[in-house]
């Protein structure tokens, strides 16, 4: 799958009904939130190696479960051995338990510019921020009830800053950071004994790409042994075909143009919507597409006013782009008056006042500033934690900067997970996806891992009607930790 230049800010978008969420930002530069996503990536001055631990009590359906929070630091050394950065990672182990029984899951998102705080904070820690009031409480969809957890800020990120004269730019870049989260996973199993424990990643969006990274860095001398794999929002190759593509969008149209009304057939139900429209993507849909210029025009016809009754787009424009409606095309064409549709969540609505901005930040999912650096830090000093600099919630700069790919990784990293598989026969999957991510289409990512020879009883997936983030909104996140809970438990 070609890299969409949407991809690179993913895992950052914000919930908002459609009905709220007409944007007006119209000028980057005037933006304190997006001035600081875009600053340069400070060093902290020296390397560190603190450790601090804080007992708290988890208040969790009607359960209260002890937990040690452990936020440590450890040095990262660069393609020249020396100190690049120090990552900071944070821990939550329950007490009172047989450690060595218990899973241990590390979580960490993507970007590939972003901390962890999306499925730390809006996800599956034991707090969660509460935009509205700017504070934090327990989390209900926490899964500290069947498994430690320990969240991972990527070197630039978070609190984890690069070291005055490292090489950290030798992390950012698809292998360097596969190293450097199977080293640090690994070392952090062994100074907390965990070895043992069944371990687990959950990667998010860019996180996607990385966690399968891993599993091929971890490949010929394993380190970690992992009993599963969770990918939300998956983005890991496998597709390089536009008539693939466009029937894997389909479903994610559908599901939008039921939500907002613009459907011309009945779905009770965006789940209907969706599932609907993948049989006709997938049969009638792209049979017409793979006949190319070969499809007679009443053909053609035909299936246009087809694809228009579950897109809400005219049946003479689908037939102008010959069938292949893409995400742009699609966004702006669904509304009327000027409005327009996101990509990381089709359920948000915007108008022209984002068009100044470039690609992907004139979308209206996207959330800068939304995360607050002082929020962050408070809660650090809470479990007696002080970051060496303000942390960073999302440092677009790494971004701008990252390689996807280079001639012994491609940026297609699908083709990693069947190996995996086969040399581990107790690694399991897991992956979800929202109806309502154009960015990151469901289908696109199911459709790569169903070619490519994976045990198919050992896949468990998902679907939530949801944006890119499921997590954002409340209600998708207690769907999510529950399936992430019986995945795991």
């Amino acid at each position: 799958m070609r890299l969409p230049l949407s991809f690179l800010m993913l895992g950052l978008t914000t919930f908002l009904l459609p009905s709220l969420a007409c944007a007006a930002v119209t000028d980057l530069s005037a933006d304190a939130a997006a001035r600081a996503a875009f600053a340069p990536t400070q060093s902290r001055p020296d390397a560190g190696h603190r450790r601090v631990a804080s007992d708290h009590v988890l208040a969790l359906d009607g359960r209260r479960i002890a937990y040690r929070a452990i936020v440590e630091e450890t040095t990262v050394e660069g393609s020249d051995g020396k100190p690049a950065g120090i990552a900071v990672t944070y821990a939550y182990v329950a007490q009172g338990v047989d450690a060595a029984r218990r899973p241990v899951t590390f979580v960490f998102n993507g970007g590939p510019g972003a901390s962890s705080w999306p499925l730390h904070m809006e996800g599956l820690g034991p707090k969660v921020y509460d935009a509205a009031s700017g504070t934090l409480r327990d989390n209900p969809a926490s899964l500290l009830d069947v498994t430690d957890m320990v969240f991972i800020d990527p070197i630039g990120t978070g609190a984890s800053f690069p070291v005055e004269g490292g090489d950290a730019g030798s992390l950012w870049n698809l292998s360097g950071d596969a190293r450097f989260f199977v080293g640090l996973i690994s070392d952090w199993l062994h100074r907390n004994g965990r070895e043992a424990s069944p371990q687990y990643l959950i990667g998010e969006s860019y996180g996607t790409t990385r966690a399968l990274a891993m599993l091929h860095e971890d490949a010929p001398y394993p380190r970690l042994h992992l009993s599963g794999v969770a990918l939300l929002s998956m983005y890991v190759g496998g597709i390089d075909n536009d008539d693939v593509e466009s029937m894997a969008l389909l479903p994610s149209y559908a599901a939008t143009a039921w939500f907002h009304h613009k459907q011309g057939m009945p779905a009770a139900s965006a789940s209907e919507a969706y599932d609907e429209a993948w049989r006709f993507a997938r049969t009638a849909y792209i049979g017409a597409l793979l006949q190319g210029d070969r499809l007679s025009a009443a053909d053609l016809h035909e299936v246009a006013l087809a694809t228009s009754e579950r897109t809400g787009i005219p049946a003479e424009r689908l037939e102008a782009m010959h069938l292949r409606l893409s995400p742009d095309a699609f966004r702006t064409g669904l509304l009327s008056g000027g409005k327009r549709v996101g990509r990381l969540d089709t359920r948000m609505v915007v108008d022209d006042s984002l068009d100044k901005l470039p690609v992907p930040y004139d979308d209206p999912g996207m959330s800068l500033g939304r995360r607050p650096s002082a929020v962050m830090d408070d809660y650090l000093r809470s479990l007696g934690y002080v970051p060496a600099l303000p942390y960073r919630a999302l440092n677009l700069t790494i971004n701008r900067q990252w390689r996807y790919g280079d001639e012994s990784h491609p940026g297609s990293v699908v083709q990693y997970l069947a190996p995996a598989m086969t040399a581990n026969p107790n690694l399991r999957l897991f992956t979800a996806g929202g109806y309502y991510d154009t960015n990151t289409p469901l289908e696109a990512g199911r459709y790569a891992l169903s070619h490519t020879g994976i045990d198919m009883t050992r896949w468990t997936s998902k679907a939530y009607p949801a944006g890119h983030t499921i997590g954002d909104d409340p209600t998708q996140r207690a769907a999510l930790a529950t399936d992430l809970r019986h995945f795991i438990h």
